[in-house]
């Protein structure tokens, strides 16, 4: 019988995410607790608190800085 690959333990890792908007350095918000609610899935959040750093923004912003180191 071959044997079987080793898979890597799923780990719930602490280690603090920043946030994903353009030049800002603040940690991303931390998950909700698990224990409220066992059956939360999906990736945790990736952005820090304030409104405005979101995924719609952070591509907005990503777009005016290409645009800008163009010379556009």
């Amino acid at each position: 019988m071959p044997e079987m690959a080793e898979v890597p333990e799923k780990s719930d890792s602490t280690e603090a995410l920043v946030c994903l908007f353009p030049g800002c350095e603040s940690p991303a918000v931390p998950p909700p607790n698990k224990t409220d609610n066992p059956k939360r899935q999906g990736p945790p959040p990736r952005f820090c608190e304030r409104e405005d750093h979101n995924a719609a923004s952070a591509h907005l912003e990503r777009q005016r800085l290409e645009k800008e180191a163009s010379g556009g």
